[in-house]
């Protein structure tokens, strides 16, 4: 679609309008309006881009006319507005120039002073006709730049020597003159002359005390160690999903006391315990005649042995011995006192080879051989009294069977323990056999799965036979070895083809580890079984017939090498 050419009456507007820009500028820069005369010189680049401009207001024109053709008077006052602008921008381009450049040139064109630059040089703006003096407000401009009065440069400046006083060594006699000078006090022993300070002697050496680095060593490695363990600690908890926690030892601090307890705070009127302002009595006191008896409840388990005497104390092997020391002491000073008041015998001196000639001194002389004779046959008769008495008070095999049951009993009074294991492989007949055998003896039930995936064995009794069974599969058996050989007088387990297969198999990466260990209400088994179950579904059910199918699943899921589920074996 072509466009429209501009009208007259919107190209007259566009030129008043530009006319009115000129002037305004004009008038900003305290320029007279008229055209001035073009004698300045213009820098180079500054007329290139006027002569530009003025190209491309002669194009606009010269296209403006092709395109529609204006009268001709109104196209001449355009571009003679536009030159009229680019002189009063050029005019004040070299007033700017030619004062910055004026203290400069001064001196040049006095020192040689040519023809050409006399009438191309332009005069100060103060000896101008159309000079206007600036208000006090507005800045005049700088006709050169200045150098400063301090060197700028720290190499430059001068370094002032410091200022020294004088050592006066004497002391004028007006100082000791006390009309001259009344502070002086003759006591001090003023002195006409000063010396020089003496020099202080050397120190002497002080050695380091005994101890002292190795208490220092003691406290960093204490503080490592602090450090250490925070860290393993944030490491945990991040490893469980659990909350940082800040273990800072100066974050935990404690609380002030409060002014009043919150237990108190109905029996008080304020915030203070005076006797004057608690509420005891009257009408709002919470103390009546009345009294509350709780409801009693019955607590959700039944308390285990409730009717057995509180126990005894316990004393340390040394309290034991110093307790029978006292007691024997008393027993022999009560026995001396007896004899000296003639109710007991004397008894008769105990005779042995290293005494018997300090003893029996004046009996010695006579016959020694024959007194020897009878200080050995007095020996010989204490020895056999001792072992009598010991035979005496030995229990017989009915009685030591009896007494370990009663023992076991009591063990399994304070409570039931139940230890779960995890095996890698329980094929072998020697390892089963062990594990059987000593699961027997020690009066532990339980039972013993043997599966592809894994193995499981499963104990409980009391907590003394439970932490021998522990050092039997932690510690006694070498699970790694292939072909463990038991001893000539060990009874030998009869074993099948498929067993004896099994045996051969590689054990080295074996091993065994505690899956789970706490108290529980009763025995699941009444005997230890050992059991084969060549798929895991078979195990598992097996397992829940005893109510125990839950240990078949911690076991699953226990990760020997996760520092959070491990268990510390003997705790």
């Amino acid at each position: 679609m072509q466009q429209q050419p501009p009208s007259q009456e919107e190209i007259n507007a566009l030129i008043a309008k530009k006319r009115a820009e000129v002037l305004s500028r004009i008038a900003s820069l305290n320029l007279p309006s008229g055209h001035s005369n073009s004698n300045i010189a213009a820098p180079q680049p500054a007329v290139a881009q006027s002569t530009a401009s003025l190209q491309r207001e002669n194009t606009t024109a010269a296209g403006i006319q092709k395109t529609n053709p204006l009268d001709q008077a109104s196209l001449q006052d355009t571009i003679a507005a536009t030159r009229a602008r680019i002189e009063a921008r050029l005019k004040n381009q070299n007033i700017q120039n030619a004062v910055s450049s004026a203290a400069a040139s001064t001196t040049v064109s006095a020192q040689q002073p040519t023809t050409e630059s006399v009438h191309n040089s332009e005069l100060h703006p103060m000896l101008r006709d159309d000079y206007k003096p600036l208000g006090p407000s507005k800045k005049r401009p700088r006709l050169g730049t200045t150098m400063p009065r301090i060197s700028s440069i720290k190499a430059n400046q001068r370094k002032e020597a410091p200022r020294q006083l004088k050592i006066e060594r004497e002391v004028p006699e007006s100082f000791s003159n006390p009309e001259k000078n009344p502070y002086f006090d003759p006591f001090l022993g003023g002195r006409r002359k000063v010396e020089p300070k003496a020099r202080r002697h050397a120190k002497q050496f002080q050695f380091v005390k005994p101890g002292r680095f190795v208490e220092q060593a003691e406290k960093q490695r204490a503080e490592a160690k602090i450090e250490q363990l925070k860290a393993e600690i944030a490491e945990r908890a991040a490893k469980a999903r659990l909350e940082e926690e800040v273990l800072d030892v100066n974050a935990i601090r404690q609380e002030e006391p409060p002014m009043v307890e919150w237990w108190d705070a109905p029996f008080l009127a304020g915030d203070s315990y005076d006797l004057d302002k608690m509420k005891l009595e009257g009408d709002n006191s919470l103390i009546t005649i009345y009294v509350q008896h709780p409801i009693p409840v019955e607590p959700p388990e039944p308390i285990r042995n409730a009717g057995r005497a509180p126990s005894q104390l316990i004393l340390t092997r040394k309290e034991r011995k110093k307790i029978r020391r006292q007691r024997r002491l008393e027993q022999q000073r009560e026995h001396r006192e007896k004899v000296m008041l003639g109710l007991l015998p004397p008894e008769k001196p105990k005779l042995r080879m290293s005494n018997f000639m300090r003893v029996m001194a004046t009996q010695s002389v006579p016959d020694p051989t024959k007194l020897e004779a009878e200080v050995r046959k007095q020996m010989q008769e204490r020895l056999e009294k001792h072992v009598a008495e010991n035979q005496a008070r030995k229990l017989t095999k009915e009685q030591r069977v009896e007494k370990a049951a009663v023992k076991a009993q009591a063990e399994e009074k304070k409570g039931i323990v139940c230890a779960v294991f995890r095996i890698k492989k329980l094929t072998h007949p020697q390892h089963r056999y062990k594990v059987s055998v000593n699961a027997t003896q020690l009066g532990l039930t339980g039972c013993a799965l043997s599966c592809p995936q894994m193995s499981l064995v499963i104990v409980e009794g009391a907590a003394k036979s439970i932490k021998a069974y522990k050092k039997l599969m932690l510690r006694r058996i070498d699970w790694a070895d292939s072909q463990p050989k038991l001893e000539a007088h060990t009874t030998r387990m009869e074993t099948s083809d498929d067993d004896a297969e099994e045996a051969s198999h590689d054990y080295s990466d074996n091993e065994c580890h505690l899956v789970w260990q706490g108290e529980v209400e009763r025995r699941r088994f009444t005997q230890f079984r050992a059991r084969n179950c060549p798929a895991e579904l078979q195990a598992k059910n097996w397992l829940a017939g005893a109510g125990c199918d839950s240990y078949w699943q911690i076991a699953k899921q226990y990760d020997p090498n996760d520092s959070i589920t491990a268990l510390d074996p003997f705790a």
